[in-house]
């Protein structure tokens, strides 16, 4: 592919960019979950995740509903993509012992960068 200081017009090239624009990620973050052997309900899934797209109390207020907002697996916070993904008390209970039977060793760090 040509490079970008090269004039040439390119679909593919404003795709790429207007993603890395929009996620503030890379697209290999984006290639590395879609070309996981991952389930595809788990590619999907993670998808939604990185955009911030599931429908938590955020979204919806975004969209217009009024809305008193607190998660519902704490009751102590409200109910963000992060708060719900990465910081939540039970979530990450849950994440603990996902990653103790799997054996995989993740840092926050990681997981931000996708976020």
């Amino acid at each position: 592919m040509e490079n970008a200081t090269d004039g040439i017009f390119s679909v593919n090239r404003i795709h790429k960019d207007n993603v890395r624009e929009q996620s503030g990620c890379e697209t290999g973050t984006w290639e590395q979950i879609w070309k996981s052997v991952a389930p595809s309900k788990v590619k999907c899934f993670s998808w939604l995740v990185t955009r911030k797209a599931c429908l938590t109390e955020e979204a919806l207020k975004k969209k217009g509903f009024q809305i008193v907002s607190k998660c519902f697996l704490c009751n102590e916070a409200e109910e963000t993509n992060s708060h719900l993904f990465l910081h939540c008390k039970v979530t990450s209970q849950i994440w603990s012992l996902f990653m103790s039977l799997t054996g995989i060793r993740w840092t926050m760090r990681n997981i931000l960068l996708i976020l």
